[in-house]
């Protein structure tokens, strides 16, 4: 239960930063705090800080408004993103769900003696085992989809003021009005209506999956990057290299003793550790 569990938020993270994949599958789930949450939250609304609007872009607000009405109207969001979600998530859970991984999960035997067993064999076994896993699946993926497109309901008004902001900063007066009435055309009001969604299209998502690999593939060489980065800059200080005026001061500071001092201070850590990217 808790390997299909971790599959499905490996999966919907993703898509979602706010739900965090367990980090072993057999660990349990640690709850997060209001306050750690306010944190999180105040942290990253920290990393993009934009400028308020000039009385201009203030007053051609409504305007980007109405354009932004008609592409996310009341509901869209939510369900666009549950919609994808349950795309990404359920071919994971049939994948990770099948009977040869449920007998590799359930079962202390090497892969060769599983393979030399039947589809048939393994499903039987497999029915033994867990004779509602079909079932488990379902309800899995309905509390996950159903959890995060509520998550990205609640992100929809805040999306959509952003979106107005941007529109009243990046277009005028006359192109807003423009936008508006090729919305207002029959293929302007599709587009409206698809134009977000196109994001979520099964074709789109194909091609960004596809990408992945290669993608990935540039964190490869990082922790090497970053240690021929450092190899110029001072090693890490132990105990043994700090001067004596050195220790007195941080023995005032720390408020122990000179002589407890080199058991609180850690050795240095070597330096392909202090660069390891988790």
């Amino acid at each position: 239960m808790r390997n299909l569990f971790h599959v499905a938020a490996c999966g919907a993270a993703l898509i979602a930063a706010p739900l965090a994949a367990q980090e072993q599958a057999g660990a349990e789930t640690e709850e997060v705090s209001q306050p750690q949450l306010d944190e999180i939250a105040g942290m990253m609304s920290n990393l993009f800080i934009a400028d308020p609007l000039t009385a201009e872009q203030e007053a051609r607000l409504p305007a980007a408004q109405a354009v932004v009405g008609t592409m996310m109207p009341d509901g869209f969001y939510g369900t666009m993103m549950g919609k994808m979600v349950d795309k990404m998530i359920r071919p994971m859970m049939s994948m990770f769900s099948s009977p040869d991984f449920v007998l590799a999960a359930r079962l202390d035997l090497d892969e060769e003696a599983i393979g030399r067993l039947t589809e048939e064999e393994q499903a039987e076994i497999s029915a033994m085992l867990d004779p509602a896993l079909d079932r488990r699946v379902d309800a899995i993926i309905d509390v996950m989809t159903g959890r995060m497109g509520g998550m990205f309901a609640v992100m929809e008004e805040p999306v959509r003021e952003g979106l107005s902001k941007a529109y009243a900063v990046r277009f005028d007066d006359r192109q807003l009005a423009d936008i508006a009435a090729f919305f207002a055309t029959p293929t302007g009001g599709v587009y409206a209506r698809e134009s977000m969604a196109l994001f979520s299209d099964p074709q789109v998502m194909q091609a960004s999956m596809k990408a992945l690999p290669t993608m990935m593939s540039g964190f490869g060489n990082m922790e090497t990057a970053m240690t021929e980065a450092m190899a110029d800059l001072p090693q890490e200080r132990a105990y043994a290299d700090l001067t004596a005026a050195q220790r007195q001061r941080m023995s005032e500071l720390l408020g122990i003793d000179q002589d407890e001092l080199a058991s609180v201070i850690k050795p240095p850590r070597p330096p392909e550790e202090a660069v390891e990217v988790d």
